[in-house]
């Protein structure tokens, strides 16, 4: 059997299952939809004679290629009940070819729209000026949820794409990014980005891609809280410790209105998070207004 016979596709011939609990579940059936659509990247394996696997990934011709990413649930939507980000990069020989760009992004969005999901570029970073990808927020609302309105031109606070980006790769130093911003909040009461006010429950912070960020935001991150081992739940059987619902509640508690009182936004997703939960994830905001 000739080499080129033997590689076999490592994507599954239906449709993964969707699991909420799970959050690499959607973007598996989002990456699954968009190799469908002739759009993703297809991986390969052979089984060399020497017994080792070999891999190749194959990817579409001429119009570049597309792949899904995960998305805290802070950041989705009102009503989603699945939601990814999508990053499409130009194909190598046109990165730089503005009618590409101009070409690719709407034909994207109309082949995932017709999947059903709801499909919305990326304000700033959808041009090769800017960023070396394009970016869309892509989501599937729970049946009967409309789809929300696109924001007023006037509704947003900041008119360009924020560091990094080609033309400003870093922040300058006189202006603080998202994350040394909250940080600065959290040193300020005796925390760090690191630890909580117990030794072991953490607060970390972390970019966000600007796709996400709410119209009125001029910084905006994402925070996550994992509770003191002996509160978090315990894996596989997902049981509750003792006192741990309690711990979320003054834990979490304190960290909004350490933030609130610093004139920061905490936005929580939907779905409350619970101590069955391995941690709590937040959008942490300063409106243009406030800094």
């Amino acid at each position: 059997m000739k080499e080129a016979e033997q590689w076999t596709r490592v994507r599954p011939a239906v449709e993964p299952v969707y699991d909420p609990v799970d959050p690499q579940s959607g973007r598996a059936l989002v990456d699954w939809h968009l190799c469908e659509l002739g759009l993703g990247e297809e991986k390969f394996l052979r089984v060399g004679e020497d017994g080792l696997r070999y891999c190749r990934y194959v990817r579409p011709m001429d119009i570049g290629v597309c792949r899904a990413y995960v998305l805290t649930e802070a950041a989705w939507p009102p009503g989603a009940e699945l939601c990814v980000t999508v990053e499409w990069s130009p194909d190598a020989a046109m990165r730089r070819d503005p009618v590409h760009w101009k070409m690719r992004i709407p034909a994207t969005a109309r082949a995932l729209e017709s999947l059903g999901y709801v499909v919305e570029p990326a304000r700033f970073g959808n041009s090769f000026r800017f960023h070396p990808h394009a970016e869309f927020l892509v989501y599937r609302l729970h049946c009967g949820v409309p789809p929300r309105k696109a924001p007023a031109e006037t509704d947003w606070a900041l008119s360009e794409p924020v560091p990094p980006n080609h033309l400003r790769p870093n922040w300058p130093w006189n202006e603080q990014s998202p994350e040394n911003l909250v940080r600065d909040v959290l040193r300020k009461v005796g925390l760090d980005s690191s630890e909580c006010w117990s030794p072991s429950a953490r607060v970390v912070v972390f970019p966000i891609t600007q796709t996400v960020w709410p119209p009125e935001a001029d910084r905006c991150t994402w925070m996550t809280w994992w509770p003191a081992a002996e509160y978090a739940c315990a894996p596989g059987t997902g049981a509750v410790p003792e006192g741990a619902e309690r711990h979320w509640i003054e834990h979490l508690g304190r960290l909004r209105q350490v933030l609130s009182d610093a004139g920061l936004v905490v936005r929580a997703p939907e779905r409350a998070w619970r101590p069955e939960d391995e941690s709590a994830q937040f959008l942490v905001y300063r409106l243009a207004d406030s800094s």
